[in-house]
């Protein structure tokens, strides 16, 4: 086994000790265990707990943008914006553990500068691509003229954040229906009624 094969594994354990204990409970000898291995060994891979945290978060980032890569794949207009925003949900319960590592990662950043501005810089390409998109609407006449564009992308970023910890705290109360029915909702307040 390769070495970046082997720092995977040792991601995936501390992804899976991240999801069942928690972060602020997970720690490098808890990782070790997990992979049945020497704390020693995790630490060849990753020099600190933040280290590795930061790794998974980029997994879980990474996934995000495949998703909806794929899912806006042959959408146009409105229906691509809407597939975009879609595909960041956790509609399945599989989408529970990285919901999970984006949450835990953000209580763990507070009070950690080089944390904070890797999750901020996460957030500002995800705006930047919501404003691009948003652009290509309002430039096709598909949304309103009078929208503040990057307030608009906050808007959807912090709707998209709350339904997510919404599911993670209680996933019976956010149903897949009900997400897309408040994303849906939200954002036909800002196209142009068809007539």
């Amino acid at each position: 086994m390769g070495y970046d094969d082997r720092r995977q594994e040792v991601a995936d354990a501390a992804w899976r000790t991240i999801v069942r204990e928690g972060l602020d409970r997970t720690s490098m000898r808890a990782i070790a265990q997990e992979l049945g291995t020497s704390t020693g060994v995790v630490t060849h891979y990753f020099r600190d707990k933040d280290e590795l945290t930061l790794f998974a978060l980029e997994r879980v980032f990474q996934k995000m943008l495949a998703d909806i890569e794929t899912a806006v794949a042959g959408q146009q207009g409105t229906d691509q914006l809407e597939q975009m925003v879609l595909a960041t949900l956790p509609l399945r319960a599989a989408d529970r553990p990285a919901w999970q590592i984006w949450i835990a990662f953000l209580g763990y950043a507070i009070g950690r500068d080089r944390l904070m501005k890797e999750h901020q810089k996460r957030y500002e390409f995800l705006q930047k691509m919501l404003v691009e998109q948003l652009t290509e609407l309002q430039a096709a006449r598909l949304l309103r003229a009078d929208l503040d564009l990057v307030l608009e992308s906050n808007g959807i970023i912090a709707l998209v954040d709350g339904i997510g910890t919404g599911f993670v705290i209680d996933p019976h109360n956010f149903p897949a229906d009900l997400q897309k029915h408040l994303i849906c909702r939200h954002l036909q307040t800002l196209y142009i009624p068809r007539t």
